[in-house]
């Protein structure tokens, strides 16, 4: 859909600084309006932000002081910065139209969009889809919370826009329209921001709320978090799972094989669980989203296959890193919260010394702990959350607390003989020690290759 191709002379802000931020504002720029942005972070901490805006944007850096709302009729909030954050408030306060990234960038993009949220596997089937596309011949822009911002495809005549969007990125939608979309499971996560479960999971159905005739929704049937959720009876729901009515159409698993449906074209085999190189059963529902978003944009079963069997799967999420003596190593850095890191060490049994710990979202560590208890032969805990989690843990041994990543591999390596693993991942976000995820999983990569030479 394309909505204002102008907004010539008119003044908008921006609010928060991050890569989003400064795409929504070169967006705005180049449709003639006159831009301000607003970050609470301080200029030097901005530098690299600033260069890549527009010339002549107003910047209001270190805080919103100097910010007069009477002037401005659009504002663009930031996925990183909560809607309820008092300056958020006060803007709507003003009568101030505020949407987000995704909503702004949505108006000006004429290709369909096939949109990807969950609490866990976003990326990585946001990722296949894309690779699914681009094997069919299709020009795609793959994108939006995954680090490539939406507001980058506007304007450009892709044939498909696939976009990974976040519950933070959702609550800000108003006419943002996916012709499919995807929720691949809901957990608790960011409850921090989002108060409770309902509330999170209001915002994650959000991304079907404007769909309508001949779009289709996409859900996970093994996933309790997303069954009660009731779409429009004009748009076509597809399930992915494993207990699935196959008339109806579906991705399903039998017999070790990934097969898939639409309704009306009978089923299709489209590859054996042993040709992925993706570890771990998350990952074959992630796979199964994916090859159910093909068959729905009619990609044939070829393409599908090739795409997702080739498929190495992406850094920091179960990304082995390297392997010492016998012993693998795997960054899944991306493992931010409870149920991620739950659904990574089920890939595991009784072979593998856990890295956990970090700043908290909130979450609940007790089933991580049982867990641990059933699969684990060690942990090395670090961060601002290792007492939790350790007290968690109970008279679990062997558990030690560390202050250094490189203290953790050594630890957790110690435990280890050959054909063992050791798994990075946190269940917590990382800004208690380090950038974000990706500095994290960086960090942990460089202690694995200290250890090989040692």
């Amino acid at each position: 859909m394309m909505g204002m191709s102008s907004y010539s002379g008119m003044k908008a802000i921006v609010i928060g600084l991050a890569s989003s931020g400064v795409a929504a504002a070169r967006l705005l720029r180049g449709k003639g309006a006159i831009v301000d942005v607003t970050d609470s972070k301080p200029r030097e901490l901005l530098e690299e932000r600033i260069v890549s805006l527009p010339e002549r944007t107003g910047l209001y850096l270190g805080g919103h002081v100097g910010v007069s709302l009477d002037q401005y009729s659009l504002a663009v909030i930031s996925p990183g910065v909560p809607w309820d954050s008092p300056f958020a408030k006060t803007v709507r306060d003003a009568g101030i139209e505020m949407i987000s990234e995704i909503e702004l960038a949505s108006r000006h993009i004429s290709a369909p969009i096939i949109a990807v949220t969950g609490s866990n596997g976003k990326s990585t089937t946001t990722t296949l889809i894309g690779r699914i596309l681009e094997k069919q011949g299709k020009e795609v822009f793959i994108g939006g919370n995954l680090g490539n911002p939406l507001s980058n495809a506007a304007d450009h005549n892709y044939d498909w826009v696939v976009a990974e969007v976040s519950s933070f990125q959702l609550e800000g939608i108003k006419t943002f329209r996916p012709r499919i979309s995807v929720i691949t499971n809901i957990t608790a996560d960011h409850l921090d921001r989002h108060g409770n479960i309902e509330n999170y999971a209001r915002l994650k159905a959000r991304v079907f709320e404007n769909q309508s005739d001949g779009d289709t929704v996409i859900i996970n049937d093994n996933d309790s978090g997303t069954t009660f959720l009731r779409q429009k009876s004009s748009v076509r729901t597809l399930r992915f799972g494993s207990k699935l009515n196959k008339e109806q159409g579906g991705a399903w698993v039998e017999d070790e094989a990934e097969y898939g449906a639409i309704p009306g074209g009978g089923s299709i085999k489209i590859f054996e669980l042993k040709d992925l190189l993706i570890k771990g059963p998350h990952n074959v529902e992630n796979t199964l989203a994916a090859t159910l978003v093909g068959l729905a944009a009619g990609a044939g079963p070829e393409v599908i296959a090739e795409a997702i069997c080739s498929f190495r799967g992406l850094p920091h999420r179960m990304e082995l890193v390297g392997e010492v003596n016998g012993v693998k190593f795997y960054n899944d850095s991306k493992g931010t919260n409870v149920d991620a890191t739950l659904k990574s060490l089920a890939g595991f049994d009784g072979d593998v010394a856990l890295i956990a710990g970090g700043s908290s979202k909130g979450g609940d560590f007790g089933p991580l702990a049982e867990e641990i208890t059933k699969r684990a032969k060690g942990v090395a805990l670090i961060g601002e959350t290792a007492p939790q989690i350790e007290k968690a843990l109970g008279d679990y041994s062997p558990k030690v607390t560390v202050k250094t990543m490189e203290g953790a591999v050594a630890a957790a390596a110690s435990w280890l003989s050959s054909g063992d693993s050791v798994l990075l991942s946190p269940a917590c976000a990382s800004f208690d020690m380090y950038k974000n995820f990706e500095d994290r999983g960086d960090t942990f990569r460089r202690a694995v290759a200290a250890l090989e030479k040692r």
